[in-house]
């Protein structure tokens, strides 16, 4: 799994890790990771400054359907993109279905608790109480002031860095790691296709 590079590169890397997670090395195309890079960064800051506001959901979804429309020997992968309400972990969703059949999930959370900005992390595994994600923004340690059992960082797991109770991704509130208000839930979900 890897770290973002900069401080907006949070979508292209989660989509990266997400391919990591489904294909192995040798079955992924370049031309795949190309066209993540290509379709990432869409954005321009109100300065005029290229990329640096990240990328645009329109972009996630051109990604979705570009990965979708691509096949080759060994890849091909099924995604689908959810808003606003689609977007929840009340019974029966899709987002644990996906996770349970071996996909991954791209979370669009809050960054912090202060501004506005939202961040890509990369659900992984659930259970009833947990989602477990890697989170490609480097955190050392504990974030200060978080309780413990709603935000967890996890050391020594190659593939997983975070633990989010289910209860703080639901919440409304403008906190981190929540998905916040219905209206800017966004979740990108993709699976390995059989043949």
């Amino acid at each position: 799994m890897n770290y973002q590079v900069t401080e907006y590169d949070c979508v292209p890397t989660t989509f990266i890790n997400a391919l990591q997670c489904l294909f192995s090395r040798e079955e992924l195309p370049p031309e795949v990771i190309q066209k993540i890079m290509l379709y990432s960064l869409d954005t321009i800051n109100k300065n005029g400054e290229p990329g640096k506001r990240g990328t645009t959901g329109l972009a996630c979804q051109l990604i979705l359907q570009w990965l979708e429309s691509y096949k080759s020997k060994s890849f091909a992968v099924r995604c689908e993109y959810l808003t606003e309400d689609e977007v929840h972990l009340r019974p029966n969703n899709r987002i644990v279905r996906c996770l349970n059949n071996g996909g991954v999930a791209l979370f669009s959370v809050r960054f912090d608790n202060t501004s506005s900005m939202y961040h890509y992390i990369l659900a992984i595994e659930s259970d009833p109480e947990y989602i477990y994600f890697f989170d490609p923004y480097y955190r050392g340690k504990r974030i200060y002031g978080e309780d413990p059992k709603a935000i967890d960082i996890i050391k020594g797991n190659p593939r997983i860095n975070l633990k989010v109770s289910r209860l703080r991704l639901e919440s409304t509130a403008m906190e981190r790691y929540s998905l916040g208000p219905a209206e800017y839930r966004t979740c990108c979900l993709l699976e390995r296709k059989t043949k």
